[in-house]
């Protein structure tokens, strides 16, 4: 019997409800976002807000011409009281990580609360629940889940997958959009760095019916991602035949024939800020290839040097791919490419060959957690295991 997405999420809901509730009490310094107008009148409210506009909007917005997690969430949670407390949460915990402040802690703390509590009262009205400004908000208590608690603590990613599973195939455009295409994002990143497939069947309707820009483009490369994680990395399926490893490969072909110039990369630090969708798409596709390196069929029939030769190669590929993934992170100037980059380093990272570049990732990772929050020590840890072995 199928569990309607709805109660699903209002279980994982109140499950997270009852662990907050046994935790403190509020923060002193919270102002209930009932009203979100009276509630940014607050300065320290406001200030918090504006941090996550000008510092945490551009993770979400990272594929996004249309900047909807920068301009159109912001716009929304004036009048939305769920948007605006994830906003809170989110950013609060963010600042509270990066700069050790613990009264933002507890007021974080307060704001995933009163998220939480309004979320179990959405899931009451299943019209309510289903939109793209529910699907935001959750996409924003996901981060605030990691930089909390840690990668694993999948509460509302779990959500998110009931919403987005409740809705027809074919995606709508606007911000309920951008909303799943984040949440993809924030999947293939925890898939990464457990070795595992995505939460969310992927289907062809899922792919952007036209490529009209570099966004587009970016997309599509997510896509091609997230269904070679879902064949390559799900425990229970089968080695790929001959045929589907090609038919993958080619895609993937395809999508890198099809880039134009501007997405080339520049080896020059600090030009790479422009540049976060082109960085980010090129490190899911040597990513992509990473995978399907180490899922290729073996030909039948191959003796003893033959079979030292393609470990051989094998490794050389690998490295290939590995290399191009933390060079587009240590040349870029991005927090968006930074966080977007820790799920292709942990799995690609590993593969390195050469240790003097093993430890320059390391500390290159440790700077990026303590600038934006996140939570590496696990990426690090499997890093300094590569090193060690090199």
């Amino acid at each position: 019997m199928d569990i309607d997405p709805c109660v699903f999420a209002a279980n994982k809901l109140l499950e997270i409800a009852n662990q907050s509730l046994t935790t403190r009490p509020r923060s002193a310094e919270y102002v209930s976002t009932k009203d979100p107008e009276k509630a940014l009148q607050d300065p320290h409210i406001a200030a918090i807000f504006r941090y996550y506009i000008e510092h945490l909007a551009g993770w979400y917005d990272l594929n996004d011409v249309k900047r909807h997690f920068g301009d159109i969430v912001p716009s929304c949670a004036r009048r939305n009281s769920l948007l605006l407390s994830a906003i809170l949460a989110f950013a609060a915990a963010s600042q509270s990580s990066s700069f050790l402040k613990k009264d933002l802690w507890n007021l974080a703390e307060s704001y995933h609360l009163e998220s939480v509590q309004t979320l179990l009262q959405l899931t009451e009205n299943p019209d309510e629940f289903r939109t793209g400004e529910t699907l935001a908000a959750i996409c924003l208590l996901r981060s605030y889940e990691i930089i909390s608690r840690n990668v694993s603590c999948q509460n509302h990613l779990q959500g998110s997958y009931s919403l987005l599973a409740s809705r027809p195939t074919g995606l709508e455009t606007g911000l309920l959009s951008a909303g799943f295409w984040n949440y993809l994002r924030e999947d293939i990143t925890v898939a990464l760095i457990e070795k595992r497939s995505l939460m969310i069947e992927l289907s062809q309707e899922h792919l952007p019916p036209t490529v009209e820009g570099e966004d587009d483009l970016a997309n599509r490369i997510t896509y091609l991602l997230g269904k070679v994680i879902n064949r390559c990395l799900n425990q229970d399926s089968s080695p790929l035949e001959q045929h589907e490893w090609h038919s993958l490969n080619d895609e993937l072909d395809a999508w890198r024939a099809s880039l134009p110039a501007s997405f080339e990369p520049i080896r020059t630090p600090g030009l790479m800020r422009e540049l976060t969708a082109s960085a980010s798409s090129l490190q899911y596709y040597h990513t992509a290839l990473a995978i399907l390196s180490i899922a290729e069929p073996m030909q039948a029939g191959m003796n003893t040097l033959q079979q030292i030769q393609r470990i051989n190669d094998f490794e050389k590929k690998l490295d290939h791919h590995s290399v191009q993934v933390s060079a587009l992170a240590i040349f870029s100037n991005s927090a968006p490419v930074w966080v977007n980059s820790f799920g292709p380093i942990s799995f690609c990272g590993p593969w390195l060959r050469d240790s003097q570049r093993v430890h320059e990732l390391i500390e290159e990772t440790r700077k990026w957690g303590s600038k934006t929050g996140w939570p590496v020590a696990s990426i690090v840890e499997s890093l300094s295991r590569s090193e060690t072995r090199g």
